[in-house]
């Protein structure tokens, strides 16, 4: 077994220069795979990046008032101005900042080329009713829900079992409140516990709506995630998945994979590719789906219009998704498919913390991908040589340790 290798460029380009919006770990995954197909630094939009991305000797940052869409708009403006003449490819891995960029596709220098779906095809996916509507259509399972406007009207009370899952309809329109000390997602044991949720939302300031949602039985493990891209004609070229292994579970991060090992998903991916077809999708997709322990049924629970937060693992398992993204948007070059290639083991956090919660023949094959040296972390690389990112990352691995002890200090079946 072949060990995975830091890459260099796979082509050496100087004609583009990507602006990454956002400054999140999902962000450096895709300026790290951009410099390792290509060679190109890029610039990250966003007044705090992380220290994986401040630090970084392949990124150069651009401070920001405000990261809203005029400010957003200004700073690519400005690059533009910078660069003379260079393209700028414009993308983001947050679902914000997805939305920011639709709205200023339109009035974006000619020089600046964003990585998009339609805006059409993102409004359909990105409210989870319209979304569970097309899965519906399509054949696939969704959670039992129940949407509730809190908007000020009525509601009926939920009419299934205990406990059930509470979340917004739209993860953007929940944004605010997040930083209000919200959850992003709640496990609630009574329709009481609704309803208290509901009250404090409402004198929050939150008017948008919520769903409540049947639980999937199983831990962890019984995640999986898929990552799509459809080239500038509706053609799939890419598809390749995960199982997860090990989800974050700090209150505000809560349902982000941290641990994940690739998979082959082709053979239960047709519908949920129909449905992107379907809509007219361009560009990366990704689901997060889980299986129920009970029944083995697969459950289809979101689509981001976006790479996704750890869309390394698609690099260390099949292709690197945005030299696609760069043949086929700055190039017009028609591509094959891609698909699974290679089993490796992905984690942001340190393995010895990951393999705390696994057991039986998953933990025989972590092992033994990382004693095959099959295992990556998105920022964790030969050409980062900064002490002080390396130590500050080191301190966020350990950091790791505490808050596993303090949020999930053991598996649980429903994995929350």
């Amino acid at each position: 077994m072949a060990k995975i290798q830091s890459l260099g460029p796979v082509e050496k380009r100087d004609d583009f220069r990507p602006v990454i919006i956002g400054g999140d770990i999902g962000s450096y995954a895709v300026g790290r795979e951009l410099f390792e197909a290509f060679g190109v630094r890029s610039y990250c939009i966003a007044p705090e990046p992380v220290n994986a991305i401040s630090r970084s000797s392949i990124f150069d940052t651009v401070p920001v008032a405000r990261m809203d869409a005029p400010h957003i708009l200004e700073a690519i403006r400005e690059l533009v101005r910078k660069e003379g003449g260079c393209r700028l490819l414009v993308t983001s891995n947050m679902d914000i900042h997805v939305e920011n960029i639709s709205k200023i596709e339109g009035d974006l220098p000619e020089l600046a080329v964003p990585l998009i779906a339609p805006a059409a095809a993102i409004d359909a996916i990105n409210y989870k009713e319209t979304f569970t509507e097309l899965a519906l259509k399509h054949g696939l399972r969704v959670p039992r829900t129940q949407a509730v406007a809190l908007d000020g009207s009525s509601y009926e009370p939920w009419d299934g079992e205990f406990p059930v899952v509470v979340k917004a309809a739209s993860s953007v329109e929940y944004v605010p409140v997040r930083f209000k000390g919200f959850d992003k997602v709640y496990l609630l044991d009574s329709q009481e516990a609704v309803d208290d949720l509901f009250r404090r939302l409402r004198e929050a300031g939150f008017t948008g709506t919520m769903l409540v949602q049947q639980v999937v039985v199983g831990d962890d493990t019984y995640k999986r995630s898929l990552t799509l891209y459809f080239d500038r004609n509706g053609r799939l070229t890419l598809s390749t998945g995960a199982q997860v292994l090990l989800e974050d579970h700090m209150p505000n991060m809560i349902g982000n994979p941290v641990t994940m090992v690739t998979r082959d998903l082709g053979l239960d991916s047709g519908p949920v590719i129909d449905l992107l077809q379907d809509v007219g999708w361009r560009g990366p997709a990704n689901y997060d789906l889980k299986v129920d322990a009970r029944t083995g049924e697969t459950y289809v629970f979101e689509c981001n219009p976006r790479l996704g937060r750890n869309s390394y693992y698609v690099a260390a398992s099949a292709v690197n998704p945005m030299y696609l993204a760069v043949k086929d948007l700055l190039d017009g070059e028609d591509l094959p498919l891609h698909t699974h290639r290679q089993t490796a083991l992905y984690s942001v956090v340190p393995t010895g913390l990951a393999l705390r919660y696994l057991d039986g023949e998953l933990l025989d094959e972590a092992r033994s991908l990382i004693r095959a040296g099959r295992c990556v972390n998105p920022t964790k690389a030969s050409f980062e040589r900064n002490p002080v990112r390396s130590l500050v990352e080191t301190a966020v691995g350990l950091n790791f340790y505490r808050k596993y002890a303090e949020y999930y200090p053991h598996k649980t079946d429903l994995g929350i």
